[in-house]
């Protein structure tokens, strides 16, 4: 009897070679992505300084790697060039030879001056992918303006469109870092298939942090294009507009609700003792627990029943929704989601230490597992090749 041979499990990016001159967030997280699917990813950074984001300086306790650092960039490799220097620019052009990707994230035009366009990485390396990331784009009179994700936040509308009153309120995470790499990832995912393919036209890839917000964006950019005027701003209530869609006061908290149908909001109600609040006068009287109750919110029933749950603790009540069938959750602090949820998820422990990839999507076989250390600044160097 013949045995049945073991499947080979190979990462999708598997003999992929990524050359990255990135630093701070985006650029980073999109090669973290290529990283984390297989590929060799080996990070350019500048002679002495490195990626701004390692802190050499500043926190110099943390020896180069502080935990913002390795969150987004363990399992790379580090090489120290300094690109103005005719030698070092040599040594990167040799490197690139072996490379599929090239991503950068210099200011437009930065790259052509230092002798690293895509126009010079093809002469060594015709098929390259090339990428570049960038605030605004590379093309256009806004081009050159240099760009933090705040920045985007407040240009783009972002900004204006968060809180519910008084002055406008960023994301409190660098958000539009995070779209515009991942982005910049799946656009070179997308060059990789066309490679695949057997496409062998240039490959540019132009990914922008303006780009990247407007998509995060789409149905509110949609909205005000179609009203001719910026949408209004929300707060903390659910997009629906059902009176059940909010943020709640507790007596000991807050516990965001998305009762958006009849039939979930028959149940808030019947959950805080008022089943009356989803009858006439509150409310229409012929709706099926299936419709949804869009722009139904009204000043006296948003008062009456936010009254009740005032009265409630947050805990009891967000475990007596989700007993329901109510989608809700106690407002949590980010280190209470880590030990309290995120820990319960299988397969997804938080390690002690940041240095295990995070995908954002689970694929058995399409992702490494292992923990890796984020390298030390310069600290394989010595694998550049020389040039002849």
């Amino acid at each position: 009897m013949t045995s049945t041979p073991t499947p080979v499990s190979h990462l999708p990016l598997e003999g992929v070679r990524v050359l990255d001159l990135t630093h701070v967030i985006a650029g980073p997280l999109a090669t973290h992505q290529l990283c984390m699917m297989g590929a060799e990813v080996i990070k350019v950074e500048r002679r002495g300084e490195g990626d701004g984001m390692r802190a050499l300086r500043t926190q110099p306790d943390q020896n180069g790697v502080p935990p913002a650092f390795r969150a987004l960039n363990a399992g790379k490799k580090s090489v120290e060039l300094d690109l103005k220097v005719a030698k070092d620019r040599d040594h990167l052009l040799t490197l690139a030879k072996s490379c599929q990707v090239f991503v950068e994230n210099f200011r437009p035009g930065v790259a052509k001056r230092l002798g690293v366009s895509a126009t010079d990485i093809r002469r060594v390396r015709p098929d390259v992918i090339y990428c570049s990331i960038s605030g605004w784009g590379q093309t256009g009179e806004l081009s050159p303006l240099p760009a933090y994700d705040h920045v985007i936040q407040a240009a783009t509308g972002m900004m204006a469109m968060q809180g519910s009153e008084g002055p406008p309120v960023k994301v409190g995470f660098p958000v539009v870092d995070t779209a515009t790499g991942m982005s910049a990832t799946t656009a070179i995912l997308a060059a990789l298939l066309r490679r695949a393919k057997g496409d062998t036209s240039d490959i540019e890839i132009d990914v922008s942090m303006v780009d990247s917000a407007m998509l995060l964006m789409a149905t509110a950019y949609a909205q005000t294009i179609a009203a001719d005027a910026a949408p209004p701003r929300v707060g903390n209530r659910g997009f629906v507009g059902s009176p059940g869609a909010s943020t709640f006061e507790t007596a000991d908290g807050h516990v965001s609700i998305a009762a958006n149908t009849m039939g979930q909001f028959r149940i808030l109600c019947s959950i805080v003792g008022r089943p009356d609040l989803a009858l006439p006068p509150y409310l229409p009287g012929d709706l099926s627990d299936n419709d949804f109750l869009f722009n139904l919110a009204s000043p006296e029933l948003g008062s009456e029943l936010s009254a009740e749950i005032r009265k409630l603790e947050a805990a009891e009540f967000e475990k007596a929704l989700i007993a329901g069938g109510v989608p809700a959750a106690r407002v949590r602090d980010l280190h209470e989601f880590l030990t309290e949820l995120y820990n319960k998820t299988p397969g997804l422990n938080v390690p002690e230490e940041p240095t295990a990839l995070m995908p954002g999507f689970r694929s058995e076989g399409a992702l490494k597992n292992e923990n890796f250390q984020a390298p030390l600044l310069g600290e394989h160097s010595k694998e550049v090749p020389k040039p002849a």
